[in-house]
């Protein structure tokens, strides 16, 4: 018990030095530590696999993570219903070395050298399990792999550690250089490639309630990070298709063939066969086992229902605790949404009416968005001038700046009299955030395969797979699209299948359209109630994004600049 006690402390005070540290500065008092981490009597590798899931706790969390919002709020899907809230500052103002944005440096260095330390000392610890020592060294990697991963679709190339353990006083510290951004993408899909048949075996769907190793790495997840990976190198802003490139921001030119190794790892995934769709979508927010998730982060700081709280419409008091509505989703978003026949509500012959925009239109969007007129705990939500969701009850709340709130990851709780838990804690899992589910990959597949070849009949079937899912009628694309017909049409797909799941920030960037899309003034409606009940919808302006071509990476923050003469700025900054 009393070493039980030690190591508990000492990796608590780890985290807790490591989060205040420079990246790359300290040891994480490993030497002090080896004795009980590395220990030379534990054949079961506890203090050792605890060191492994330390490693897991440094991958991001979602929902509201970014100042209280989703990170969707700095896009061009949504803002922060508060005006104050920081996010806001971002959107108005930019982000640079000083007031950087999502900074995931320190975080993700500091997984990488956890990884390394684990990687240098595990063989000390005389496991008697072979194939779990193995599998412990393969998530390592794995995982080290996954947060250069993080590292490369925010900055462009940075500087590859290998298996190197610094020590503060080497001098090599303080020279580090940034490696190309090819280097860093060979790396990445090298360690995957290396581990993938040595990692934790994949459970079939049977098992995965009851599976003692759920969210661990799995075959499966290292090929779907390998097919983001190669995703993020084969799109527009790191594969150019004129304007040579500063190494580590890109390639020097485009390259087809990079579409075609996206295309193959995505089909890689699909043709495992381990994943589906779920038909109902709202089980990917009630199960955290279920037949589409595939990576994802096992905690959160999101506590069952309280994201209803966080989201609903602030005219909802449940439980004697007042709805917040935090986010309020743009014009543009809800304008994304088709109609439920599929054709985009721009379409003549689409049946759109300007006058009851929400009619028939893609059941994702009563899923993603509080609407007005919406049901939502047995009421029709009110985002007219001078309803209910538009008056804040108390004077912290404010009321939706777009005449929209955020809907995505609540339960189903249109006809319910209280708020649903979401993500249940069964067999004492905490909350899981989703990172890559089946129908991403589906995705990923789709855009790859048809930026490579065009839209041939696997392209097709894999879009129309996520709009029969959807509830699309007919669900089948028109036959014919070219190339550019179907991008337009994989992306829109993409934007509102994925809506607050972290892709749209990312993607946009990737595509290169954010100074397009992000740079110019986002819209909302202004609701008013006729004496007749009907509603008129005015549109109005609600933000004016600052975007230049700075911002298609993110700035590396001044203090690693200052403190590493060898460290390269990216561009603009």
């Amino acid at each position: 018990m009393k070493k039980n006690s030690i190591i508990v402390c000492i990796l608590l005070l780890l985290l807790v030095v490591s989060s205040c540290e420079r990246t790359f500065e300290k040891e994480p008092l490993n030497l002090l530590t080896e004795e009980y981490i590395w220990d030379a009597t534990d054949q079961s590798g506890a203090f050792a696999e605890t060191w492994v899931s330390k490693i897991y706790s440094r991958i991001p969390t979602g929902y509201s993570r970014i100042n209280g919002v989703p990170l969707e709020c700095a896009s061009d899907d949504a803002i922060p219903t508060n005006p104050l809230n920081n996010t806001s500052k971002i959107v108005e103002g930019g982000y640079n070395p000083l007031l950087t944005f999502d900074d995931n440096w320190v975080n993700s260095y500091s997984a990488i050298r956890m990884a390394n330390i684990f990687l240098e000392n595990y063989e000390k610890v005389p496991w008697a399990n072979q194939t779990i020592k193995l599998q412990r060294a393969s998530e390592a990697r794995a995982l080290r792999a996954y947060f250069y991963y993080e590292l490369v679709k925010r900055y462009g190339g940075v500087p590859l550690i290998g298996d190197k353990v610094f020590k503060p006083s080497d001098p090599e510290l303080f020279k580090l250089k940034r490696n190309s951004f090819e280097e860093c993408i060979n790396y990445i899909v090298s360690e995957l490639d290396a581990v993938k048949t040595t990692l934790i075996p994949d459970a079939p769907f049977s098992q995965r309630r009851t599976d003692p190793n759920f969210g661990r790495m799995r075959p499966s997840i290292a090929l779907a990070i390998k097919s983001k990976t190669l995703l993020l190198a084969a799109s527009p802003l790191f594969n150019p298709s004129s304007t040579p490139q500063l190494s580590y921001t890109g390639y020097a030119s485009y390259n087809a063939e990079r579409w075609k190794a996206a295309a193959d790892a995505a089909k890689e995934v699909i043709d495992l066969g381990l994943f589906a769709l779920e038909a109902d979508r709202y089980t990917l927010v009630t199960e955290r086992a279920n037949n589409e998730n595939i990576f994802f982060r096992m905690s959160d700081s999101r506590t069952e229902d309280f994201y209803n709280y966080y989201m609903g419409p602030i005219g909802y008091t449940v439980n004697q605790r007042n709805s917040e509505g935090r986010v309020s989703p743009t014009q543009e978003f809800v304008d994304a949404f088709p109609m439920k026949n599929g054709k985009m509500i721009t379409d003549p012959a689409s049946g759109f009416n300007p006058a009851n925009p929400y009619v028939n239109r893609d059941p994702r969007l009563n899923q993603t968005v509080f609407y007005n007129g919406a049901r939502w705990l047995r009421r029709a939500v009110e985002t007219f001038e001078g309803g209910r969701d538009m008056i804040p009850p108390v004077a912290t709340l404010f009321a939706t700046r777009t005449g929209y709130y955020a809907k995505k990851f609540c339960a189903n709780n249109d006809e319910s009299t209280a708020y649903s838990k979401t993500i249940y804690k069964d067999n004492g899992f905490t909350p899981a955030w989703g990172i890559i589910r089946y129908a991403d990959i589906l995705l990923m597949y789709a855009e790859a395969k048809n930026e490579y070849s065009g839209p041939d009949v696997s392209v097709y079937q894999a879009v129309e797979q996520i709009r029969t899912r959807a509830g699309l009628s007919p669900a089948a694309l028109p036959a014919g699209l070219t190339l550019a017909e179907m991008r337009t049409t994989i992306r829109n797909e993409r934007r509102v299948e994925l809506a607050f799941e972290e892709q749209r920030f990312w993607d946009i960037r990737r595509w290169k359209i954010a100074k397009t899309v992000y740079g110019s003034t986002l819209h909302g409606v202004t609701i008013t109630k006729n004496t007749n009940g009907t509603f008129t919808y005015t549109l109005k302006e609600v933000a004016k994004p600052f975007f230049t071509d700075a911002m298609y990476l993110l700035p590396i923050a001044i203090k690693e600049i200052q403190v590493n003469p060898e460290m390269q700025q990216n561009p603009g900054y």
